[in-house]
């Protein structure tokens, strides 16, 4: 796969955007070196709109707007992901029956209040931003977030030998992890300067952690936590920024 081919696979499937995608096996994978790019991408989106919003409406309602943006340009695929991976991982005692509830395409008592936690903690954090923060901090948190997938596929193997996880992992190679944590790099100390070396440290852990936890629980990771991975790690980053604001360190 070329390059370009990469950027078109991930752009088309982290995002709403219809662009066509080859169905070759192991394009997912290959594809992983622009994830952090497409975060940009939706980040940019993000902060434009936040412009917009400040400015029409109140801070609440203007989070809550760009929250629903937010979910909106990724078709909520990472939400859907975290939902499955708390229903499994909640209400499986089992490797097997983990793994067999997160492919219910229902939403249970635990991936429910996940979503609304997520969602809630991500409009808290965008209502108490101010505004030369808060659009860097839109630009950040998907960027940097969606390189802790590439870490935690280097870290741990897929559970099953079929599905997006493996998928994911079958062309993920250290080229590719390597740019994507550049990027992530790059837009971390564009956002926040010297403190963006905490960001990046706050999403290796996070994904460290639970590359750890899912070795353990599932034997790897599937389509469904990294999902969940993207989100929480958006989530701590957008909390990481207020928190720095509010000690007056940025």
């Amino acid at each position: 796969m070329n390059p370009f081919a990469g950027a078109l696979v991930a752009f088309r499937y982290l995002t709403v955007l219809p662009l066509p995608r080859s169905r070759v096996a192991g394009d997912l994978g290959q594809a992983a070196g622009w994830f952090p790019v497409v975060g940009v991408a939706l980040g940019t989106c993000l902060a434009l709109a936040s412009l917009a919003v400040d400015r029409v409406v109140p801070p609440g309602v203007g989070a809550m707007l760009l929250v629903a943006l937010w979910a909106a340009l990724t078709g909520g695929l990472h939400l859907d992901g975290l939902a499955d991976a708390c229903d499994g991982l909640g209400g499986g005692w089992s490797r097997e029956r983990a793994l067999a509830i997160m492919k219910d395409t229902r939403s249970g008592p635990y991936g429910v209040p996940a979503i609304v936690l997520v969602l809630g903690l991500k409009a808290a954090v965008l209502a108490s931003l101010p505004e030369g923060l808060a659009w860097r901090a839109l630009v950040l948190a998907p960027a940097v977030a969606r390189a802790g997938p590439l870490l935690l596929a280097a870290i741990a193997r897929p559970a099953r030998p079929e599905g997006a996880g493996h998928a994911f992992s079958t062309g993920v190679h250290w080229p590719a992890i390597a740019a994507g944590w550049l990027v992530a790099a790059l837009v971390s100390v564009a956002t926040l300067g010297a403190w963006g070396a905490l960001a990046l440290g706050v999403t290796a852990a996070l994904a460290s952690v639970w590359a750890l936890y899912l070795r353990r629980r599932l034997g790897g990771f599937t389509g469904d936590t990294l999902g969940a991975l993207v989100e929480v790690s958006e989530a701590g980053l957008l909390t990481l920024a207020v928190s720095l604001d509010f000690v007056e360190l940025l």
